[in-house]
């Protein structure tokens, strides 16, 4: 039977109600208003509507809920701390509302075929009409925004977000009943389906394909739910229940067939949660399991029998079941226990109803269980050895769960067994507590508990750790010591918050707010390690048992890995801040350190590793992940097996990916690959399952595979497993010798550099042999890697014999560095060791000839050149002659060198080689072989003496010697376009005025005029452009780089042809003021362009003779026509005489307001109030006033969007006191004043107001929606005046109406508060940084939080 939570009583006929998605924090009930009801049925805010509630559509997040009312053409969005926001859509009888699955859109369909959608993000509103010919009976929106519509005129049509018809489908019956469903192998096709005349289901698989229909005999379908990818679950209203397979191989198939009411089902609904059926027919309400619809799982009546229900709702997480009966009761039930756990080793403590704890062993094969009585419904449970903890706010409650904790016959009875602890086994007590052994008050909310042998650790909510022990001395005295962390002294304030903590066997760990994790030990009480991480540490996960690792996730959501034992942290790969938590293995086998993390439906096994060529590893295992089914949550982890926590409350089991267990045959194939038999290998390896892994040889045979595991075991020093990988299943002897080698290597640091020599890790290598008994190691290690400094070093202690090889060696690096003086060294060197230490050696001849030819190139490199020829004399070597090219080369034997060159690849040296002997056939073999741009114009030259112009501006060209390629293309190729193109890309002025010529002749005036300006002839172009007329052109070109004088000339020009406008603004850019001032008072005024330039003239010239003739043409004295007074306004303002502009402004803005146009006149008013201020101006008092009054209605808005309504009366009241000051508004601001005064409980005044409002010049302008309630106000007067507020007056304390800006006392003007409208208090005083105007800083940092705008300027 489930456990009624609340009822609520309705007394409305027409009642609909639905709980909030996601996290079913309200139930939103509508009727004549909406209201919203939290999880303890307790009224968390009513909705006010215009009509009555027709209905109610949360968004699937549950951030908003969407009204629709009867008789109204408005759809009202509620969304929490925003409060309400009205969509006007003009459509008349609206019938349903759907959100899109994204909640980026949402429509409404009505009666007359039309669809109107609505766009959250910009508010973009989209009427459709006639989309369907008679009323849309239903809709709803796809996964891909596309919206489904089904229709009384028997058609189903398909439109995007916009509106568009995408398809239209002609149906034989009336459709109905319309959903979306991602069905296919990978949930990724949109499956549509539709009820048609209520007796049959149509499925579209494909929307441009007919249908399948599911033609059932049953009466009319009352409801029908897609239950997973293979059946769909149908309701009928006879209250027949029927489950029919979509399987393309059975579809149509009764899978299940049920009648489960005798007279009719009134409603019916599913738990995806938790995988429930309800309905609610004749007087019960029956629960079906979906997993087992013969399952009949729960059946109850309401009220005995004696209430009828009508309709019935689950929340999403399945812990409520709403029922409304017939005598308009709304009836919540607990569906399921809250899912709370605690864990301790392998035991399992969690709720399995409210006022049952249920303890499940683990540690053997068949689980032990235990159920224990709680006196309290808890917020927590904790385990730990001894006891089982349940919390509740600041309770703790202390229940025994071990033999060694003595408690009274009358305090427990057994549930197996006999009353003698003989007969029970001493692992884990079964027992069920009446009361608890301890229990507990501490001084502060508690949010976790965990405990050990022999302490209690409790987190509090404010961020305090206590620990304390658990025994009878401590709980038996009121005044028991207990720890507190943080430790303070002297009263004085904590220097941190403690984010999360943790008790393990010897520590109490905890982490803080600044990034730090503290260790203490148990046993001392002393500190015995501070890590600091560079972020805040919010959450901590340690190795249960006595492991001493722990993971921690920072701030930034990275998760690390340390201990006690260290200082440094180990970056937890691939983490992100989709997890949700992790658990590390609980009794693992020896060396094994696996830990999972999950999200909200996968579940990753990690690997942390200690040890390894590279020091500390963690990694996410190869295989994927495992799925987590939805709504459970992990709480334990052994062996493989994940125990989670089901929404339901119950322990289920999954089996991870990462610990799967295989036979050989059924390994390859899963694993087909060499790459995936390797991963899988190591993973077993890794997740400790040696004893199938081993199981696998010889039927998996891939030597790649076993490979990738034998690397993996050397990567972590598991020498011996490698060796036995190599030796019985790889066969490779070398590798296994190298291991017999090393595996007896007995220092640790000697035996990593071998390892890492393995793996050509070098430089890890020789640190661990230099730090090793054995530098020689080092020596060989050197000499392999050619690094020859630190292998002299070594040799001349270690090995003379190797010095000369080491001295060739270092010599050749110091050649190869252009270091010859020291090359000739090493040389002589390296033979004079080989006659020493190597001269009986044959094997080492050549050796000797290698030195011998170093000592030659070195020779010649130091300038000894007689005696380096002679000795290359009787050399025929072809390397070393070719080394020996550069020596030539300094001898300007270029011939001899050329060929050299050629024999040795050095094309570029070679091309001029032959440059200089003029040899152009053999340099033109090497051309393109070449890059240097000088051999390329040497090229070009001569390749245009001989006439062959095409390959000369080739070469010219990628010599980039552009004049000669233009040159050649104009004169000798006549190609006059391309070398124009080519000039202006390289701005070559020689060839712009060869262009320049050409185009003249061609009469091409402004091709002739731009390179002119490109040749640097700005006169020839001028003198062109004045007498072709391109004078604008010619302008376009020069303006920004023209001097004074050719401005002038320019302006002078356009002049004479009468273009005043154009002769202005050359004259201003010259800053000829006067000149440009004439020029545009000439020109007519069109668009306003002429005098906005003016007023930029005066402004810039700052000339009082030309100011007063720009005011006489304002005014209208030249021509009799007065201008717009903005212009004088705009002068004032381009002089800076901000008084006059300040005048000017306050009748301009008077104006504004006259006409309606606030929020210009307040801009203006605004902009001029705030020039005044820079200039340090006083302020006129009209633009104070008429600012201030202005704002105060502009203020009303933002106030009543946010829910400020007493605020906005007030303000309201303010403007309708001056209403004469808003004749275009005057009927729409009194009613405004009214419906605030009234919402505000000012009733006196909106009884004013509206009175009023009533005259008869007013009466019949009053909008018809508001009318009715006006007149109930004044019909039924409440004239309860509501007593003012006052505060102190900051310049003498005298009390003030806080809507007063006037001191009574000492006759001062008060500044106003631009958040609120009232007059400012001292002790409240702030300023906005942007406006620079006063706020009360209460009110103004709430308005901020809630609108994120300053409302002077509307933003931030």
């Amino acid at each position: 039977m489930l456990k009624k939570a609340f009822v609520i009583q309705n007394n409305h006929n027409n009642c609909h109600f639905q709980w909030q998605p996601k996290t079913a924090q309200f139930l939103a009930v509508g009727d004549q208003h909406v209201t919203l009801y939290d999880r303890q049925g307790s009224i968390f805010t009513t909705i006010q509507l215009t009509g009555e509630s027709k209905q109610l559509q949360w968004s699937s997040s549950g951030t908003h809920l969407a009204i629709l009312q009867n008789k109204s053409t408005d759809i009202i969005i509620w969304e929490q701390n925003k409060g309400t926001t009205t969509v006007e859509t003009s459509l008349k009888n609206l019938e349903s509302i759907v959100w899109s699955p994204d909640e980026e859109f949402l429509s409404a369909v009505s009666s007359k075929g039309n669809i109107y959608i609505y766009e959250m993000k910009t508010g973009k509103r989209i009427p459709i009409y006639g989309k369907h010919a008679k009323a849309i009976n239903s809709s709803s929106w796809s996964f891909t925004n596309k919206l489904a519509c089904s229709s009384a005129d028997k058609t189903l049509t398909i439109s995007n977000q916009l509106g568009d018809t995408l398809n239209q489908i002609q149906l034989t019956g009336e459709p109905s009943m319309i959903k979306w469903f991602m069905g296919g192998p990978e949930q990724e096709t949109e499956i549509l389906t539709v009820v048609s005349n209520k007796k049959s289901i149509l499925i579209f698989f494909e929307l441009n394909k007919p249908p399948i229909e599911l033609s059932l005999k049953y009466d009319v379908i009352k409801e029908y739910y897609w239950c997973d990818n293979e059946t769909i679950l149908i309701a009928f209203v006879s209250g027949t229940i029927v489950s029919v397979s979509t399987k393309p191989e059975t579809l149509g198939q009764e899978l299940y067939q049920s009648k489960i009411f005798k007279e009719s089902l009134r409603d019916f609904t599913i738990s995806s949660a938790l995988r429930n059926t309800v309905g609610c027919g004749d007087y019960e309400v029956k629960i079906q399991d979906l997993n087992n619809l013969q399952d009949m799982s729960c059946i109850f009546t309401i009220d005995e029998g004696k209430s009828i229900p009508l309709s019935v709702v689950f929340s999403d997480d399945g812990q409520f079941l709403t029922v409304y009966t017939k005598d308009h009761k709304i009836h919540t039930y607990l569906s399921k226990s809250p899912t709370l756990n605690g864990v301790w080793n392998d035991r399992i403590a969690f709720l399995k109803n409210l006022n049952e704890v249920t303890i499940n062993d683990y540690s053997k094969k068949a689980v032990e269980t235990v159920t224990t009585s709680i006196s309290i419904e808890p917020e927590h449970v904790s385990m730990g050895p001894n006891y089982m903890v349940v919390s509740n706010n600041e309770w703790c409650f202390y229940y025994p769960v071990l033999p060694n904790v003595e408690i009274s016959s009358d305090q427990l009875e057994y549930v197996y067994g006999k009353k003698d602890n003989t007969s029970i086994p001493l692992e884990f007590r079964k027992i069920q507590n009446k009361t608890p052994y301890f229990e507990k008050r501490y001084a502060e909310a508690i949010c976790k508990v965990e405990l050990n042998e022999k302490y209690a650790m409790l987190l509090t909510k404010t961020g305090k750790v206590y620990l304390h022990p658990i025994n009878d001395q401590y709980f038996s005295d009121p005044n028991g010591h207990i720890m507190m962390f943080p430790e303070t002294f002297n009263n004085s304030e904590p220097e941190y918050t403690i984010t999360d903590a943790t008790l393990t066997n010897y520590f109490l760990v905890f982490s803080t707010d600044t990034g730090k994790i503290l260790h203490y030990d148990l046993e001392e009480f002393l500190m015995i390690n501070e890590f600091n991480n560079a972020n805040p540490i919010h959450k901590l996960v340690h190795q249960p048992g006595i492991g001493n690792k722990l993971i921690f996730i920072d701030s930034n959501y990275n998760a690390f890995i340390t201990s006690p034992l260290s200082d440094v942290s180990i970056l937890i790969p691939s983490w992100t801040k989709n997890f949700k938590g992790a658990l590390w293995e609980t009794n693992p086998q020896p060396g094994i350190n696996v830990f999972v993390a999950w999200t909200e439906s996968s579940i990753f096994t990690f690997s942390f590793n200690s040890m390894t060529l590279k020091g500390p590893q963690c990694y996410q295992v190869s295989l994927g992940p495992t799925h987590l089914p939805y709504g459970f949550n992990p709480i334990y982890f052994s062996q493989g097996r994940l125990i989670c926590q089901s929404l339901s409350g119950k322990m289920e089991t999954v089996v991870l990916n990462s610990h799967k267990s295989y036979t050989p045959e059924k390994f390859l194939t899963v694993f087909p690959t060499e790459a995936e038999q390797g991963a899988a290998l190591k993973l077993l390896y890794v997740v400790g399952k040696k004893e199938v892994l081993w199981s696998l040889y010889p039927t998996v045979k891939s030597s790649t595979a076993w490979l990738m595991l034998a690397e993996a075991l050397l990567k972590s020093l598991e020498v011996k497993a490698a060796k036995r990988i190599y030796r019985q299943i790889l066969g490779d002897v070398g590798m296994v010798m190298n291991l017999e080698r090393i595996e007896v290597v007995e220092e640790r640091i000697e035996l990593l550099g071998h390892i890492a020599v393995l793996f050509e890790d070098f430089n890890l290598a020789q640190q661990c042999f230099l730090n090793s008994s054995q530098p020689k190691e080092a020596l060989y290690l050197r000499m392999d890697l050619l690094d020859w400094e630190q292998a002299l070093q070594l040799a001349t202690k270690f090995a003379p014999e190797e010095l000369s090889t080491i001295c060739y060696e270092y010599a050749c690096q110091y050649e190869m560095d252009g270091k010859y003086g020291e090359a000739h060294t090493k040389y002589e060197q390296a033979i004079q060791a080989f006659k020493e230490y190597n001269q009986n050696n044959s094997e080492l001849a050549d050796h000797g000839f290698l030195c011998e030819a170093g000592l030659i190139r070195m020779t010649m490199a130091v300038g000894d050149l007689p005696k380096g020829m002679a000795m290359l004399s009787e050399v025929t070597n072809k390397t070393l002659l070719e080394d020996c090219v550069e020596i030539l080369e300094s001898l300007k034997q270029y011939s001899e060198a050329g060929i050299l060159l050629e024999r040795a690849g050095l094309w570029e040296r070679a091309a001029e080689c032959w440059i200089k002997f003029k040899n152009w056939n053999r340099l033109g073999n090497l051309l393109e072989k070449v890059t240097n741009p000088k051999i390329f114009i040497q090229y070009g030259k001569a390749k245009e003496a001989e006439g062959q112009y095409a390959e000369a501006a080739g070469a010219y060209e990628r010599a980039q010697d552009y004049d000669s390629v233009i040159r050649i293309l104009v004169d000798q190729l006549h190609d006059i376009e391309g070398g124009a193109i080519l000039v202006r890309k390289t701005q070559a002025r020689e060839s712009a005025k060869q262009l320049a010529a050409i185009f003249l002749k061609e009469r091409n005036f402004e091709a002739t005029i731009e390179f002119y300006l490109i040749a640097g002839l700005q006169s020839q172009a001028f003198e062109l452009a004045k007498q072709q007329d391109y004078m604008v052109y010619f302008g376009s070109l020069v303006k920004d780089e023209a001097s004074t004088d050719l401005l002038s000339d320019i302006a002078q020009y356009f002049e004479f042809k009468g273009n005043y406008l154009e002769a202005g603004k050359y004259h201003l850019h010259a800053l000829h003021y006067s000149e440009a001032l004439k020029m545009f008072l000439q020109c007519p005024v069109l668009d306003g362009t002429p005098i906005d330039l003016a007023i930029n003239t005066i402004g810039e010239a700052k000339n009082d003779s030309l100011t007063h003739e720009l005011i006489d043409y304002l005014m209208g004295e030249r021509d009799g026509v007065p201008k717009d007074a903005k212009y004088i306004f705009k002068l004032y303002m381009s002089l800076g005489q901000f008084k006059e502009a300040a005048r000017t402004a306050v009748i301009i803005a008077r104006e504004e307001q006259v006409l309606g146009n606030y929020r210009a006149a307040h801009d203006l008013l605004f902009d001029n109030y705030r020039q005044l201020k820079l200039t340090g101006a006083s302020i006129p008092a009209e633009l104070n006033r008429m600012l201030m009054l202005i704002h105060s209605y502009i203020l009303v808005k933002t106030l009543v969007r946010i829910d400020e309504h007493l605020l906005g009366a007030q303000m309201l009241m303010r403007v309708s006191n001056h209403i004469s000051k808003f004749p275009a508004h005057i009927v729409p601001i009194l009613t405004s004043t009214v419906i605030e005064c009234h919402r505000a409980g000012l009733k006196k005044e909106a009884f004013d107001y509206a009175s009023m409002l009533m005259r008869p010049e007013y009466r019949q302008k009053v909008d018809a929606k508001f009318k009715r309630k006006i007149e109930q106000i004044i019909r039924r007067p409440e004239k309860e005046e509501v007593q003012p507020n006052y505060t102190p007056c900051p310049y003498c304390d005298a009390p003030v109406m806080e809507t007063s800006l006037d001191c009574t006392e000492c006759k001062s003007n008060i500044p106003y508060c631009i958040a609120t409208g009232h007059h400012m208090v001292l002790n409240n005083w702030s300023m906005c940084p942007n406006c620079e105007f006063p706020a009360l800083a209460s009110q103004f940092k709430n308005l901020i939080e809630r609108t994120n705008n300053c409302p002077m300027v509307s933003e931030l």
